[in-house]
């Protein structure tokens, strides 16, 4: 019998749910809020019909495969396409060795979409992006910073992780990422997206970046509307333009007898657009203090694009590999464990497109909250 590819139809959330659960991870958070679901796969002016955006392979009635598609405007310095973040991408293991494994990949690498993009691979997986002439990108960058009387919190926390560290290699670790935290003095800010953003600013963004398009409706789309998080938005003016970032605090939980136990709690920030240097260094000044007021230890980030990375290095969020055991600072923290905080990526795109890369002048604009990175574990 021969397999069968297709979407998910919107009554049959209770079978993909219980494949995730079986096979992708036990009790993951698409199993246990059919709402985050429902938000990540029914994307509207992106996605319509009476389906998911989410596919499933079929044998004899069984689903043996799935991947999720969750669609997006694809920017490339102005000049928009159609784009696919895939997500959730398992087969069944008995039939890893058939044609399930390559053929799921299609049912989005596919017009409308001009780019397909994977976040979040782990490394066995990348494999299969090779074999099929994707590009596997190096590891998504990410800077931290300590907040001012957080180095002993900042230590705690490394030493709960890591028990059989020395206070003294914690400590180590810790003092190289505190930050001081300099108040917004005379600066004005908002905390919603600009009015003119899409006039304005979008447009100006784009001009520069490759990437998904930041306007007004991904914005209000992606942190506004999110079902399970609450993010902050502080907006800085400079002329006719705003610098705006995006933020939330994230519980740190370990695991107990009890049950999950909140031990501290850290800034996550998710978006950083600055209309200027200048700008950017206000659009800082005006975040910190919010994140500190908050009772968060510090600030970590995660993006490509060189020139936002730069003014954020420049005004104390540095780079992990600025300390030896840089790369070990804990990034999942629901609950915390030990696995390395990196986000490796893959792609496939149409020839001519500017390489993603490292390096401080990466045009690609692409942060840890891009596809379904930043979302409760």
């Amino acid at each position: 019998m021969s397999i069968e590819f297709r979407y998910l139809t919107l009554d049959e959330y209770p079978r993909v749910s219980q494949f995730l659960d079986e096979y992708w991870a036990k009790n993951h958070i698409y199993v246990r809020e059919r709402s985050l679901f429902d938000w990540t796969f029914t994307r509207k002016n992106h996605w319509e019909g009476e389906t998911y955006s989410f596919a499933v392979a079929e044998d004899g009635g069984e689903i043996v495969a799935i991947l999720g598609g969750i669609p997006f405007t694809f920017n490339c310095f102005g000049k928009s396409s159609k784009a696919v973040w895939i997500v959730n991408y398992a087969v069944r293991p008995d039939h890893r060795r058939g044609p399930a494994a390559l053929k799921m990949l299609s049912t989005f690498r596919k017009p409308p979409f001009q780019a397909v993009i994977a976040s979040g691979l782990n490394p066995a997986s990348s494999v299969i992006y090779k074999v099929l002439r994707g590009i596997v990108l190096p590891e998504m960058p990410r800077h931290f910073a300590i907040f001012p009387n957080s180095g002993k919190r900042m230590t705690d926390l490394l030493q709960l992780t890591y028990p059989e560290w020395t206070r003294e290699r914690a400590e180590s670790l810790a003092q190289a990422f505190v930050t001081p935290v300099v108040g917004a003095q005379g600066v004005e800010h908002g905390n919603g997206v600009p009015a003119t953003w899409d006039e304005i600013d979008a447009p100006a963004i784009a001009s520069k970046t490759v990437g998904a398009l930041r306007d007004a409706e991904y914005l209000n789309w992606r942190y506004v509307d999110h079902p399970s998080f609450k993010y902050s938005i502080v907006t800085v003016p400079e002329g006719n333009r705003s610098g705006l970032a995006v933020w939330r605090l994230e519980p740190i939980q370990r695991e107990a007898p009890e049950g999950r136990v909140v031990v501290d709690h850290l800034a996550r920030l998710v978006e950083f657009l600055p209309a200027s240097e200048k700008n950017g260094r206000d659009l800082i000044a005006a975040m910190l203090p919010e994140m500190q007021n908050a009772n968060a230890l510090g600030v970590d980030y995660y993006g490509y694009h060189g020139p936002s990375r730069s003014i954020l290095q420049q005004n104390g969020l540095r780079n992990i590999e600025a300390h030896p055991d840089g790369a070990l600072i804990p990034s999942r923290f629901q609950p915390l464990d030990v696995h390395g905080g990196g986000i490796l990526n893959a792609m496939f795109v149409q020839e001519g497109l500017p390489a993603c890369t490292t390096n401080s002048d990466c045009p690609w604009y692409w942060t840890k909250s891009d596809s379904d990175q930043d979302r409760p574990n």
